[in-house]
């Protein structure tokens, strides 16, 4: 019975996919955190005449595939991986071909498992594991959670091998540090797309170790032309304002998919900017697509938000490790004016357990394996538990601290809260009056820390 509730599960979740407003996104070869499929064609108006192209932030290439080709074209991504599975799909054969179709295509945790420890040897199954695991892989980053939503549902990777692999042929593939990719082609007759990690959204997308004022240094370098989108977080924003360079402000819808969490805007915001003026027909917005000027804010709006919950030691006497916390508290005003209802709590507490079950540290790093998630639970009622107060709807998260040092650092007062953290704008979404209000309710992609 598990199974066959598990799969109409995810025959509900393609059908209400179906059902979303707008255009359906299609993938290239695979889909990647934050891809550019949706705005490909959009983008690919903007670009200048050029001979040379360079996609240094490679991803699913979706920019690459949606042009037509160029005298020179090189990619790049920093996980080498993307970049090994490009090169197979290069030299993929018929023979290959046929041998990949043998291979499962359907969603299954038994055989995701398999493939996420496996070391295949042979090109065709290295290509099948990277391809199988990225598909079925919670938000596509090849981690070791199962995305529940793909059980039993056949994927159509082969198909887009068919319809894209041939576009790759003269493309050359790089992997590794994108500036070196970026010199090694620079010149007047070069338009290099940018789309590079966004920092403040998600660590798993390596956003973490993104150098934005380097890269800022690199964009002021540049002798050829450039695109580039970015998040609204970070510091590269604020370098932009008095660069000289076009920036707009640029809003496309969120497919259901794409809304891995729960509440906030139903808009993704980005910027785009250029060291040229496109096209202004490229700029004309549209029912999917709008785009106006953009300076960034500086007032108490535009903060980080970090709501941090007091731990609480020694409540279970014969488990000294056992700590608990509260994540969050409905209808308070925590120290940055946010405020979460209880249903907006209530969701979030259930998609974190059903799609993460794990802890990070301080926002940037993860500690499965070093701490083990007991329980996670919302008060029924209000109550004290010791000399704190639990209001009715507070989510509630127990955990053992498994690992020598963190415990010491808990004991020791550095680590003293689970905390639900990012960065948030209050931007204005004014325009099409179907658009939710601007909303700084945390996603599910935004988790519990130890703080």
């Amino acid at each position: 019975m598990g199974d066959t509730v598990a799969k109409a599960l995810a025959r509900a979740c393609h059908v209400l996919e179906s059902l979303q407003a707008g255009v359906p996104v299609e993938k290239t070869v695979w889909g990647s955190p934050a891809g550019k499929k949706r705005l490909a064609k959009r983008l690919v108006a903007m670009l200048p005449a050029h001979k040379t192209y360079v996609d240094p932030f490679a991803g699913s290439a979706a920019v690459l595939f949606a042009k037509e080709p160029s005298d020179v074209e090189a990619i790049n991504d920093a996980d080498t991986e993307i970049a090994d599975a490009y090169r197979l799909l290069q030299k993929l054969t018929p023979a290959g071909l046929a041998k990949l179709k043998k291979l499962p295509w359907t969603g299954d945790e038994k055989t995701f498992k398999s493939l996420f420890d496996a070391k295949p040897k042979g090109d065709v199954e290295r290509l099948h594991r990277f391809l199988y695991l990225t598909h079925f892989s919670y938000g596509k980053l090849r981690g070791r959670s199962f995305s529940p939503n793909g059980a039993g549902v056949e994927a159509k990777t082969l198909a887009r091998i068919e319809q894209f692999a041939p576009r790759l042929k003269r493309v050359k593939v790089y992997g590794g540090e994108y500036e070196k990719v970026v010199r090694k082609y620079d010149g007047k007759d070069t338009v290099f797309f940018l789309d590079p990690p966004y920092p403040g959204y998600n660590v798993d997308v390596g956003e973490g170790d993104f150098d934005e004022e380097r890269f800022y240094g690199v964009l002021k370098s540049l002798k050829g032309r450039w695109l580039m989108t970015y998040g609204i977080r970070g510091k590269l924003p604020g370098l932009l304002k008095d660069s000289g360079f076009l920036v707009k402000r640029i809003r496309t819808p969120r497919t259901i998919a794409a809304m891995r969490g729960v509440g906030g805007s139903s808009v993704l915001t980005q910027l785009l900017v250029s060291n040229y003026q496109p096209a202004e027909k490229s700029l004309e917005g549209g029912d999917d697509f709008a785009v106006d000027d953009w300076q960034p804010e500086e007032s108490p709006n535009t903060a980080s938000f970090l709501a941090t919950k007091p731990l609480l030691k020694g409540v279970e006497p014969d488990d000294e490790r056992y700590v608990l916390g509260v994540v969050l508290e409905p209808e308070t005003v925590d120290a940055q004016g946010d405020l979460y209802s209880a249903a907006e709590i209530r969701q979030a507490a259930h998609r974190f357990m059903e799609e993460f079950g794990g802890l990070g540290l301080m926002h940037q790093m993860r500690v499965n394996g070093q701490v083990k998630v007991l329980e996670s639970y919302l008060a029924p009622v209000d109550f004290a538990l010791g000399e704190v107060q639990v209001r009715k709807g507070t989510w509630l998260l127990a955990v053992r601290v498994l690992s020598d040092e963190l415990w010491g650092r808990v004991k020791d007062g550095q680590l003293t809260g689970f905390s639900i953290g990012g960065t948030a704008r209050r931007l204005p979404e004014a325009s099409p009056a179907t658009e939710t209000p601007p909303s700084d309710t945390p996603a599910a992609d935004t988790q519990p820390e130890a703080a």
